[in-house]
């Protein structure tokens, strides 16, 4: 890749490589500007990279973009001194030690590492003086919005240890700015309650946002109005989200339209042809008990080995996340996968679940871009859906528009599994847990459903097909199965039985045909243990498809007890 490089970008590279290896990400920025470039930092900040790989095909692809450092979490920080009124700040706080330094047009940037936690970045420290701890600093070889270079004698130089006196400063800065903070407040500011606080931040981000202030900005301002106005404040994190979310926008739109004789056309790639397709969201869908679980690991088993799938030949192995909300990896899940011949070292899992939102997903992104992931496995999808409304549209689509951006950014493969209601549907496409929505923003989707003739025969039947025209529906069979033994798949033929033919079958083999059945059964499972709320174990039985009034029906004959909003069986202690 570096003899494909230009002398500039090879510099930048080389630049970039010391950043890596001192712990800090390196972010793309836009040629002669400060602003992150979203055609290779798509969310800026946390589109950050530590793969030196990825830096050179940036550069490869445009050779003209400036790159930033990432500070933030990597406990290094940047003394950005400008000018004698910069320079006689800090010689008033300590003498500063030989560390790597950045020349920059009006001063420097100077490089320390430290430990514990000294807050956010200290924008005017002092005259002329910033402590930078957060957000992003330019690296020598980009070039100044307002003309010159960023330079540097050795960046590969050692970065010192921050000395005391600047730490002792730093956190006498803190305490005197909360100080003259509360004092400053202005009494007779009316407090924010509960309910008016999120859109009150959120619409303060959107305006700071739109002048062009990066999330370390937008996140001080918040946190200072949300402590001082909010009654009561909101979490940290919660402030941090609405931070971390309106900064994924361009503040100036300026990529927002072009015409199409400027797009770049992309080719429509798949995993398993035509089912499954490369950068794009797709469901595996069917009712219950007919092995949705077991044909996910069955796939995930053959990703990792690199063998063939049907009408496909041998791959290279590839990277699986696989996402249970069911399963446990350390016991059902590593039985299947052993038994299933799957490369362990390939198939890669959550150690604890956590839903899918703005926290998780740039931590997912992190790692399946340094891990070489190749498909995302979600199973149940609506489990990953925590706080989205699943029948709602307005909140479904946000959420799998999300996860189509993940998707293409990172060109992976996200398999969704799908629990079908018990209504009778003409189209399979209808017959989904949740929304169309859901079904709508996905481009292909399998459902599974067992032969009307042969119930030990599963159909593996392709129901929605944007990209592609239909796939034959495959027949399969599942060998050899026992209570301590996995069984075989193995695939038997085709059929001309559509998804639309399993999606009109309301009570399939192996699910009881009465939804109070169902009911009854879920919730002495849900109850087992003891005590839970009532609103929790509703939400779970709608995710499985089981009305709310006919749980609570079922739940008043059964005889469960209600103590202050939560239900126990009448056998449970409390």
């Amino acid at each position: 890749m570096a003899g494909e490089l230009s002398k500039r970008a090879q510099t930048l590279a080389a630049v970039a490589k010391e950043a890596i290896a001192a712990g800090m990400g390196v972010i793309a920025i836009k040629p002669r500007s400060k602003k992150p470039d979203t055609r290779f930092s798509l969310h800026g900040l946390n589109s950050s990279t530590k793969s030196l790989k990825e830096v050179k095909r940036w550069l490869a692809q445009d050779d003209q973009i400036n790159l930033a450092a990432r500070l933030k979490e990597s406990n290094i920080c940047v003394v950005d001194v400008d000018g004698d009124q910069g320079a006689m700040a800090i010689r008033r706080i300590t003498k500063l030690p030989r560390t790597r330094k950045t020349i920059t047009r009006d001063g420097t940037h100077r490089y320390y590492r430290y430990s514990g936690n000294l807050g956010g970045s200290a924008i005017e420290f002092a005259p002329d003086l910033d402590i930078i701890l957060s957000g992003y600093v330019m690296l020598p070889g980009s070039r100044h919005p307002d003309g010159g270079t960023y330079k540097s004698r050795d960046f590969a130089a050692p970065i010192a240890d921050m000395p005391d006196e600047l730490v002792k400063a730093i956190r006498k800065y803190r305490t005197s700015k909360k100080e003259s903070n509360a004092k400053g407040n202005n009494a007779s500011a009316s407090k924010l309650p509960k309910g008016s606080r999120n859109t009150r931040l959120t619409r303060i981000a959107g305006s700071i946002r739109r002048q062009g202030y990066d999330e370390t900005v937008i996140f001080t301002v918040l946190d200072a109005f949300n402590r001082n106005f909010c009654d009561p404040p909101l979490r940290e994190s919660e402030v941090e989200q609405i931070a971390r979310s309106v900064s994924r926008y361009d503040p100036e739109h300026e990529d927002l339209f072009t015409v199409m004789a400027d797009v770049t056309p992309r080719d429509v790639t798949f995993l398993w042809r035509p089912y499954f397709v490369r950068g794009a969201v797709n469901l595996l869908e069917g009712d219950g008990n007919v092995g949705k679980t077991y044909f996910l690991c069955w796939l995930a088993a053959m990703l990792s080995s690199g063998k063939a799938l049907p009408g496909q030949e041998a791959m290279d192995p590839q990277g699986v996340l696989f996402l249970s909300a069911e399963d446990d990896p350390e016991t059902t899940l590593f039985q299947r996968f052993t038994r299933m011949g799957a490369d362990l070292l390939r198939i890669h899992v959550m150690k604890k679940y956590l839903p899918l939102n703005e926290d998780v997903i740039p931590l997912i992104e992190e790692y399946i871009k340094e891990k070489g992931v190749a498909a995302i496995f979600l199973d149940p999808l609506l489990a990953y859906m925590q706080g989205v409304d699943m029948n709602k549209a307005n909140e479904t689509r946000p959420f799998m528009a999300r996860l189509a951006e993940l998707a293409r950014d990172h060109n992976v493969t996200i398999i969704g599994l799908r629990h079908l209601t018990k209504a009778v549907k003409d189209k399979a496409i209808h017959r989904g847990l949740g929304s169309v929505d859901i079904s709508a923003a996905a481009r292909s989707g399998v459902m599974i459903g067992l032969q009307p003739d042969n119930e030990d025969i599963r159909v593996f039947a392709h129901s929605k097909y944007n990209l592609s025209v239909r796939g034959e529906s495959l027949l399969y069979t599942l060998q050899g199965e026992s209570a301590t033994r996995v069984p075989k798949l193995a695939w038997c033929g085709t059929t001309d039985l559509t998804a639309n033919d399993l999606g009109r079958k309301p009570n399939p083999p192996g699910r009881p045909a009465s939804e109070s059945s169902d009911a009854e059964q879920f919730l002495k499972r849900a109850l087992a243990s003891g005590t839970r709320p009532v609103k929790e174990i509703i939400a779970e039985a709608e995710r499985r498809s089981i009305n709310a009034s006919t749980l609570r029906k079922v739940a008043r004959k059964m005889g469960v007890e209600k103590r202050k909003r939560h239900w126990k069986l009448a056998e449970t202690p409390l």
